[in-house]
C-alpha cells in the first residue's frame, strides 16, 4: 500500500467520522475523550461497547467497538443501516457467508438494516471501530 493510499484513506476515515459528529457538533461544543475514559460496556467476553455521541436506545448515534484478536461474533442484524470505519486491527465483516471483506485501519464498510452479517477480529491485534447508526442500537441472532 502506497504512502499516498493510506493518506487518503485517513483522509476518507476523518471525513465520514467529521460528517458522522456534524449533527451533534452544536449542541456539543468542545467535547474531548480518550477512548479509555469512554464508559466501556461489556457485552460477552471479548466484545465492548462505549457511547461516543448520541443516545443508542432511541436514534442517531455513534459508538466505538472493541473485538479482542480471535474474537468472531454470531451471525447477525440491526434493525438500522451502519456506517463502520475501522481504527485498529484487521476487523473481517462478512455480507454472506462466502463474502469476507477484510476492513484494515482506515478501512469503511456500510452494512444495511435488516441484512445478517458477521464480525470477527483477524490477527494478533484487537480491532477497534467506529460504529454510526441512525436507529437504536439493536442485535437480532440469525435465524430469531
Amino acid at each position: 500500500m502506497t504512502v499516498t493510499f493510506k493518506k487518503r484513506c485517513f483522509a476518507f476515515a476523518a471525513a465520514v467520522i467529521s460528517f458522522a459528529f456534524a449533527n451533534t457538533a452544536f449542541a456539543q461544543e468542545h467535547l474531548s475523550r480518550s477512548i479509555d475514559d469512554l464508559g466501556w460496556v461489556e457485552a460477552g467476553p471479548g466484545l465492548q461497547f462505549a457511547l461516543a455521541w448520541g443516545d443508542w436506545t432511541k436514534d442517531d448515534y455513534g459508538m466505538i467497538v472493541k473485538l479482542e484478536a480471535g474474537y468472531a461474533v454470531p451471525r447477525h442484524s440491526h434493525t438500522a443501516d451502519y456506517h463502520g470505519v475501522t481504527i485498529q486491527g484487521n476487523w473481517v465483516h462478512t455480507f454472506d457467508e462466502n463474502d469476507d471483506r477484510s476492513l484494515t485501519p482506515g478501512s469503511y464498510t456500510f452494512q444495511s438494516g435488516k441484512e445478517d452479517h458477521g464480525d470477527r477480529c483477524e490477527g494478533p491485534e484487537d480491532c477497534i471501530f467506529l460504529i454510526h447508526q441512525h436507529g437504536p442500537r439493536d442485535f437480532v441472532l440469525s435465524g430469531n
